[in-house]
């Protein structure tokens, strides 16, 4: 079957997925439901497809619906996450620092490949630093793939719970620029009108955004000159509008291109690697819950909040669910790229200099 119709098919399944979890209320359901079903049809089928030019996609509407949430005050709360920012990198890389060496003492796996497998940074990244320091590459893939799950399967519901249980509200949602709010008042005319402005400034912010990525080989820049661009612009007109739907579609698209990376043969690395695998599941998920009461309890940062910045997961998805989980996307989106800037410059150096020592 021709590519193209494989990505319809995707997209198909992503949809239905994404659907049905929204419909069971699972907590990030969209986004979950998309992952688990394309994820597991790749593994069955292993031709899933989706073109990888939609990632720019997502990261542009990511970085269009916080900017839609910034507000005045928000912009004076993200000058005080210097503190939480600090705290967040230190502890993060120093944690999982320390699951790598008990995991190479305790795996059998070699030292370079442990300590590749649970650093906190982009995948691709991770992977690529493996091969140069003579790591096992396929097993650092398929356990960084892993870290990725733990995070959109246990972490986000944990985050998810504990919004409900304080009882937040999504930030976008408070803000009125979303769902009913943001329609309230606007004849149909309007709504048209501004949904065309916001995609005018959103493909400004995103073709700027990706134009500097690939100038400075880093793809998140997308996702922050989009939020730059639609926040700049929300804050002196006010005019930007986007319906939630577009979100949750996004979501589920977002699902679809992690999904697709689950293969049977990283099925099959993972049952080689069981313990490991054990290991950083229930590493990540502690980690990221220690970190979650470290921030939230000495730089006042809510717990939904804390617990999606200091997931290790990606900065498009973080952003995308904390408009859902009463989270706040601008602090979210700024540790998390952030935790990924600072781990992808130090990490290697680090695990360069304590090799020896091992």
């Amino acid at each position: 079957m021709p590519q193209f119709c494989w990505f319809l098919v995707t997209m198909a399944v992503a949809l239905a997925g994404g659907l049905l979890f929204m419909k069971l209320k699972v907590p990030a359901g969209a986004l979950i439901g998309a992952l688990f079903f394309v994820g597991l049809l790749s593994i069955m089928t292993g031709h899933m497809f989706m073109y990888k030019g939609l990632k720019v996609l997502t990261k542009t509407v990511a970085g269009l619906f916080i900017g839609m949430s910034v507000t005045p005050e928000s912009v004076k709360k993200l000058a005080t996450l210097i503190k939480p920012t600090f705290i967040l990198v230190v502890v993060i890389i120093s944690l999982c620092f320390c699951m790598g060496i008990a995991m190479y003492y305790g795996s059998g796996l070699d030292v370079v490949t442990s300590l590749f497998s649970v650093a906190p940074g982009g995948m691709q990244d991770m992977t690529l630093m493996t091969i140069d320091m003579g790591g096992d590459a396929a097993v650092v893939a398929v356990m960084q793939v892993l870290r990725l799950l733990t995070v959109y399967f246990i972490s986000m519901p944990i985050a998810k719970l504990l919004s409900k249980k304080n009882g937040t509200l999504s930030a976008l949602d408070a803000a009125g620029q979303s769902g009913k709010g943001a329609s309230k008042g606007l004849d149909p005319e309007t709504k048209r009108k501004r949904i065309a402005f916001s995609s005018l400034v959103a493909l400004i912010g995103g073709s700027l955004g990706y134009i500097l990525s690939q100038l400075a080989d880093f793809s998140t820049l997308v996702l922050i000159v989009s939020m730059i661009v639609s926040a700049a612009v929300n804050l002196t007109t006010g005019k930007l509008y986007m319906p939630k739907n577009v979100r949750r579609v996004t979501q589920m698209m977002s699902g679809a291109l992690i999904g697709v990376t689950v293969t049977y043969e990283s099925l099959n690395h993972l049952k080689m690697a069981m313990l490991p695998a054990v290991f950083i599941t229930i590493g990540f998920v502690v980690i990221n819950i220690l970190i979650t009461m470290i921030i939230s309890r000495t730089c006042k940062i809510d717990i939904a909040t804390a617990m999606l910045s200091s997931s290790a997961g990606g900065a498009t998805e973080a952003a995308l669910v904390a408009l859902d989980f009463g989270a706040d996307p601008a602090v979210v989106t700024v540790l998390q790229i952030t935790r990924l800037v600072c781990t992808t410059a130090f990490y290697p150096v680090i695990v360069k200099l304590v090799i020896p020592l091992l």
